[in-house]
């Protein structure tokens, strides 16, 4: 029978091996979770030198069980320091103390008893994370966060840095935020952003023409298009109507700009005299045409077809007209 080892930075011959109803019934043991709970006391107070010489004292199968609850309050608790941060990235380079053995169909396969390093991993990512975005906030209202450069590296460190940004991007000064968005001017590295969610955020934020415009000339993705879906529901508020026509010059978006603009009941003027232009376009104007029959809009389109003296506004409205029922 084949045996297969998971891949993990550690010796199995240095674990001891015990079974899965071992393990099940020492994390389950009542003196175990009594003694978990009194250790979840230190843990809170950040009195690490206690709970580790504490838990030193115990049997090492017991040990490992009360680490395992240990992780399992701070994930629950949540609430970390520098010191808890450190405790939980010290149990997640724990070598395993024991394995146990999982039988497939036709191998094994020697695992870790105890799982609690991958979320006390996760738990110090977090705590990571929150001092980053600390630093960020700081950057940014000191006008020393340089976009391109804070956003840069492999694609996990960009997107982590990217979503932070997001989320602390409304937490910013009016200054501040006029600092980022000046950077996209004088910065043309941040041509680069791999997607769209930076450019988009700060856009809806600050209300920058010039963002926007340049959100509406890059390629669409799910963060401009879920920009252009924040607009729709924000119409007919004059700046949400505006970017929504503005938003038709981007060939992946206008189809949505232009139907979310003739859902607006009533057409605010605005939008009435954009269309009406569009109308008479070569490029838009049949699909224009379409959506506002579509939206019981053809009477309309007859009287500006009869009283316009453009051809191809005409045309449109004939092609839309041999469409209907």
């Amino acid at each position: 029978m084949l045996i297969l080892l998971l891949a993990m930075a550690w010796n199995p011959a240095s674990a001891a091996e015990v079974t899965e109803q071992q393990v099940a019934q020492a994390v389950s043991s009542p003196q175990v979770r009594l003694r978990a709970s009194a250790l979840q006391t230190l843990y809170d107070k950040s009195d690490f030198r206690a709970l580790e010489f504490n838990l030193s004292q115990l049997p090492r199968l017991e040990q490992e069980a009360i680490r395992t609850l240990l992780v399992d309050h701070a994930v629950q608790s949540s609430e970390l320091n520098q010191a808890k941060a450190d405790w939980l990235k010290a149990q997640a380079e724990r070598k395993p103390e024991f394995t146990v053995i999982e039988q497939g169909d036709g191998y094994l396969v020697t695992k870790s008893a105890f799982y609690y390093g991958a979320k006390a991993r996760g738990m110090v990512s977090k705590w990571q994370q929150h001092l980053l975005a600390g630093e960020m906030l700081v950057l940014a209202e000191g006008d020393k966060l340089k976009l391109s450069s804070w956003l840069a590296g492999d694609l996990q460190t960009q997107t982590t840095r990217r979503d932070i940004f997001i989320s602390q991007l409304p937490k910013l000064s009016d200054a501040a935020v006029e600092n980022l968005v000046a950077q996209f001017v004088s910065d043309p590295k941040l041509m680069w952003l791999p997607d769209n969610a930076v450019i988009a955020h700060l856009a809806a934020v600050s209300g920058d023409e010039e963002l926007y415009r340049l959100l509406w000339r890059r390629r669409t993705d799910a963060f401009s298009l879920a920009e252009l879906n924040r607009l729709a529901a924000l119409a007919p508020a004059p700046e949400a109507v505006a970017q929504l026509m503005a938003a038709t010059q981007n060939p992946s978006l206008k189809s949505r700009a232009y139907k979310a603009l003739i859902n607006l009941k009533p057409l605010p003027v605005t939008a009435r005299e954009f269309l009406i232009q569009k109308l008479g376009e070569v490029d838009d104007g049949q699909m224009v045409a379409l959506e506002l029959a579509q939206q019981g809009y053809l009477d309309w389109l007859e009287q500006l077809a009869s009283a316009s003296h453009s051809k191809v506004l005409q045309n449109n409205f004939r092609a839309v007209q041999a469409l209907a029922p």
